[in-house]
């Protein structure tokens, strides 16, 4: 995709970009490419994790509980092994 594309964005807007621009020493349009790219991509990353963390749920869980049990034997000489999913 290459060429311009008008923005209606409210003045107060404009004129933070603006601002903003002036002080990176940039143009407004290369700053709020910056911006929506860096945007998209936080998007994109978040995205994909929350598609990973629903992929690798099983339905299955640890009481809590037990979980707590568990923990409270770290570093200790009988450690006891972790609880099993049920």
């Amino acid at each position: 995709m290459s060429g311009g594309s008008a923005l209606n964005v409210p003045e107060e807007l404009k004129e933070r970009i603006e601002q903003a621009a002036r002080e990176r020493n940039e143009n407004p349009s290369s700053l709020i490419a910056s911006a929506l790219n860096l945007l998209l991509e936080t998007e994109q990353v978040q995205g994909e994790e929350v598609r990973r963390r629903l992929a690798s749920r099983s339905g299955k869980t640890v009481r809590n509980d037990r979980v707590m049990a568990w923990l409270d034997t770290w570093g200790l000489n009988g450690e006891i092994p972790p609880p099993k999913c049920e």
